[in-house]
């Protein structure tokens, strides 16, 4: 029997962009935790439309990625490729309009482009709006055109837009919230311990029947405890409520915490799916990946997401279930099992890359020709899909070590001698960071990676190496 579609978070992006903060290399600003200041690379608070049954995903950092099956993605370049963070697009009459932090409104006839700048957002006045930060376009029934905005200590603005003319404000930006200390929730820190600030940020504006739900996000995109909440209006403007069921997001825990910054958006058959920023925090606070995962509404009206998934999920279209989730029922086999390597750097030991942590991983010596892991899942499995993080250890855009494929191949075996290849990714020419890869179910007990090539001047470094399946009852 043939295996469904699946995905599986975090999205395996091809060409993951560079860090907008490692180009500027200032130890010590945007809180860099090392003082050697390191390249790294970054997808964040992204931006979704579906248009002709195909997904559009702008990140910061990096545009665009698209999609027919919400499966396999495909970066396309475009104009403006980074106008700055936290991109958002939306279609307004036969147009799209694009926006960014700081950046002007941009005109494009499709979502791909090309994209023209039409000028700075401006007051009423004409004055240039200041402070324009994680901007949000919304277009209502109606066809009115609507801005959300807002980053921090200020709290969430709102304006409308004029239509004839969309960089101008034809309202004075009114505020319709801030940060507030009794929602535990938003407090700053890895424990909501400080109630003294929260970076109140990430709006994004969704109705649904008459409601018009206001998302965003808090405390801040470094902190396990990023999430995402709501207030609930009925019209665009408000006035704003607190919804009961807050925050609508939040995940402390595993391989995709902190899942913050995003937007959620209808799909098809009137499905309503959640796109979030997870945290990985270890060169930077902005080291950041993307995930998704389905939402609803509750019985109360209240809008919602089950979870931030880190196992294997059915694709929209197949089961779309926010109150009972989204898995096709394939489990970790591999986390924290018996793992060996050929060999290791100092401190970075093979068990580090099955702990599901973002922060460890494991790395071989430097003179090992054939580098590999081997695990043994201590049962009888049926084994469906494998997902490999890897780290970009030595990556210097500046001096020519850039990213670029790895070429690897995984086996698996029922007694760790004789071993059948299930993927074969020796001659793999996509630069995937993230790599998911589902497989016709095969029967094993050890799985095993074999690392052929990484990127030249890239030490091959494994954060996670994961085998997904099902015990196997009649073995």
């Amino acid at each position: 029997m043939k295996n469904p579609l699946t995905y599986c978070n975090p999205i395996p992006f091809p060409d993951y962009p560079r860090g907008r903060t490692s180009i500027r290399k200032t130890p010590g600003a945007w809180g860099f935790r090392h003082s050697q200041v390191r390249d790294f690379r970054e997808t964040a608070d992204p931006s979704v439309i579906f248009h002709d049954n195909t997904w559009y995903l702008y990140p910061s950092c990096g545009m665009a990625y698209v999609s027919k099956d919400f499966v396999t993605w495909q970066h396309h370049r475009i104009e403006p490729f980074d106008c700055g963070y936290a991109p958002t697009v939306v279609q307004f009459r036969d147009t799209f309009l694009l926006t960014a932090c700081g950046a002007p409104i941009y005109q494009a006839p499709s979502p791909l482009g090309p994209f023209v700048s039409l000028g700075p957002v401006r007051l009423p006045s004409g004055e240039v709006l200041k402070g324009f930060n994680d901007p949000m376009l919304f277009v209502d029934d109606d066809g009115r055109l609507y801005a959300y905005w807002g980053l921090g200590e200020p709290g969430i603005f709102a304006a409308e837009l004029c239509a004839d003319d969309p960089t101008r404000l034809i309202t004075e930006p009114l505020k319709v919230f801030r940060y507030n200390p009794e929602h535990t929730w938003e407090r700053y820190g890895s424990w909501n311990e400080d109630a003294g600030k929260s970076f109140v940020e990430g709006a994004w504006m969704i109705k649904v029947d008459a409601t018009y739900f206001l998302t965003y996000a808090a405390p801040g995109t470094e902190w396990r405890t990023y999430g995402m909440g709501v207030y609930t209006a009925a019209s665009p403007l408000g006035p704003f409520t607190y919804q009961q069921r807050n925050p609508i997001l939040q995940k402390q825990h595993g391989l995709v915490q902190g899942p913050g910054h995003g937007c959620i958006v209808r799909g098809p058959n009137a499905t309503l799916w959640a796109f979030y920023t997870c945290t990985v925090c270890y060169e930077h606070l902005f080291e950041r990946r993307i995930g998704f995962d389905p939402a609803g509404l509750d019985e109360n009206g209240n809008l919602f997401v089950r979870d931030a998934s880190e196992i294997p999920q059915l694709a929209p279209g197949l089961k779309p279930d926010p109150h009972n989730g989204n898995d096709v029922g394939w489990l970790p086999l591999s986390w924290n099992k018996d793992i060996r390597a050929t060999s290791l750097s100092a401190g970075r030991d093979p068990l580090y890359a099955n702990d599901g942590c973002t922060h460890t991983f494991w790395q071989p010596a430097a003179d090992d020709p054939a580098p590999a892991l081997i695990i043994n899942l201590n049962g009888a499995f049926d084994i469906h899909a494998f997902r490999v993080l890897w780290r970009d250890i030595g990556l210097d855009y500046d001096n020519g070590v850039l990213p670029g494929p790895y070429k690897f191949a995984v086996s698996v075996s029922s007694d760790g001698e004789s071993w059948q290849c299930v993927v074969d990714a020796t001659e793999n020419r996509v630069d995937l960071l993230i790599d998911y890869r589902a497989i016709d179910a095969t029967p094993g007990s050890f799985v095993k990676l074999e690392i052929f090539s990484t990127p030249r001047g890239i030490t091959p470094a494994v954060i996670d190496f994961t085998a997904f399946g099902v015990f196997r009852h009649n073995q």
